[in-house]
């Protein structure tokens, strides 16, 4: 008993010792798999830090980006469009002026300004070298200011764009301008931008920035706004001499037809406020003036446009593009109206539409024969206008015809041919019109109000007999540029 009791408290004891053995490297081998997991985390808690520091080094403002997340997020989503700038690269931090600043300037920006877009130069072309123009692009509703020496132009944007024009006085190929915007008051940061101005390779005549408003013209306008391409009176006497004939040429079949002379005054005439100051709008008498006046005392019909733009020059819509020498869908509208205005007092049912029978499309549209002469891709530079469409019944197939290249307000190859239109509505007149590329933005309004028009091709301004005894108009209608006038003059 004593035996069997003795090996009963050793094989206890044995029992127990394995158990605390087993236990022990259990304990053991748990260890390093605790050990790596404390590792892993501290190495994963390293690397956390080391991008928290290297995103700092690059960018010290991301604690405070986090801070104002929410304005962030509302910013983007107003001006959702507006290209990403990269804080990285442009911190917005402004740059340290040597000079005093005056107490009329604006407040420098902070870094709440950072979704404002940035100025960008896209273009720089010679207009009359060594001036040369610079367009980008900007925060909409910006105020631009270009410095380069002693030189300083400040513009106002227009829909997020600028032009400015400058002088290469040191004949450099590459200029650091530096540029400044101000925004809602706040003058952003300064930017240094290189420009590489070069010579536009289609030089059938060269646009003419403004440094006001977005507006180019161009320099075939120069003479009629200076003054400087009046005509001898010879010269204005062969042509009363040929218009009067022409008048007795229509009068032979119809005693009550007219020649009606429309001469569209350019951008330069209705906007003298615009055009840069290296150029002097003549005080005397202009060609335009002198041409109108032979022609009414040849017996034909004036449609002088000028007080009627410059009453309406500050409308809403436009009566000229901005970067296109033609005129607008809604300088052409009040065009027609003038124009039916009169013709409705021999015909009362050709009394002119009013606007709102019209569809009027705002966008973004492309012109620009501007574009062209700069050398610069049209596609590339967009211009908000107005598209004028017909909200009623088209009479005569007239729409058959696009005015313009889609969203590409440059006249359509198809306006230019001849082309005749029938409406077949015996109580209106009938017309042949005569035009320059200043017709496609008309084309469509003056058969709607004809029961027949008949299109001489485009730019073809000889008086054509064998037309005009076969179609016998009731009127024989010019629609040219004030700078093309001269097409009336010697033809």
């Amino acid at each position: 008993m004593k035996r069997l009791t003795l090996f009963t408290l050793v094989l206890v004891m044995f029992a127990t010792c394995i158990f605390a053995a087993c236990e022990s490297e259990s304990d053991e081998s748990a260890l390093p798999s605790s050990a790596e997991s404390s590792v892993a985390s501290s190495e994963e808690s390293k690397g956390e830090a080391s991008n928290t520091v290297s995103d700092g080094s690059e960018d010290p403002s991301d604690q405070s980006d986090e801070e104002e997340s929410s304005e962030a997020v509302s910013s983007e989503a107003e001006d959702s469009s507006a290209p990403e700038e990269s804080s990285k690269e442009e911190p917005s931090a402004p740059e340290e002026s040597s000079e005093p600043e005056e107490s009329s300037e604006p407040e420098e920006s902070s870094d709440e300004e950072k979704k404002i877009q940035r100025v960008k130069l896209l273009f720089s072309r010679y207009t009359q070298n060594p001036i040369f123009v610079m367009i980008g692009t900007c925060e909409p509703g910006a105020i631009v200011t270009a410095r380069l020496g002693e030189q300083e132009v400040t513009v106002p944007s227009y829909m997020g764009w600028f032009e400015i024009s400058l002088e290469n006085t040191g004949k450099l190929n590459i200029i650091d301008v530096q540029f400044t915007q101000t925004v809602n008051g706040v003058k952003q940061e300064k930017q240094t931008l290189k420009a590489r101005p070069t010579e536009p390779e289609y030089l059938w005549t060269r646009a003419i920035g403004s440094n006001k408003q977005f507006q180019f013209f161009l320099d075939l306008m120069v003479p009629d706004f200076e003054g400087t391409n009046l005509y001898n009176e010879s010269i204005l006497n062969q042509m009363k001499d040929r218009v009067s004939t022409r008048v007795d040429q229509l009068h032979q079949y119809n005693k009550n037809a007219e020649i009606i002379y429309m001469i569209v005054p350019s951008p330069m005439t209705t906007y003298p406020e615009l055009v840069p100051e290296r150029y002097t709008q003549t005080k005397g008498i202009t060609a335009f003036d002198q041409v109108t006046g032979k022609l009414k005392e040849a017996g034909a019909t004036v449609i002088d446009l000028r007080d009627t733009f410059k009453e309406h020059k500050n409308d809403e819509m436009p009566l000229y593009y901005k970067l296109d020498s033609h005129w607008a869908d809604y300088g052409a509208y009040l065009a027609y109206v003038e124009l039916f205005e009169h013709i409705s007092k021999k015909f009362p049912d050709a009394k002119p539409r009013d606007i709102d029978d019209f569809k009027w499309t705002a966008d973004y549209y492309t012109s620009a024969d501007a574009c062209l002469y700069l050398g610069i891709p049209q596609v590339q530079v967009k211009e908000y206008g107005y598209y004028r469409e017909f909200d009623f019944a088209d009479p005569g197939n007239i729409t058959s015809v696009p005015r313009y290249r889609g969203m590409q307000l440059i006249y359509n190859d198809l306006t230019t041919e001849e082309k005749t239109f029938n409406t077949n509505r015996s109580n209106l007149p009938s017309c042949v019109v005569y035009r320059d590329s200043y017709s496609a933005a008309i084309y469509d309004l003056i058969p709607e109000r004809m029961n027949k028009t008949h299109y001489i091709g485009m730019w073809s301004y000889g008086w054509q007999t064998w037309t005009i005894n076969n179609e016998k108009p009731d009127y024989v209608i010019y629609i040219v540029s004030e700078w093309n006038a001269k097409e009336i003059v010697f033809n």
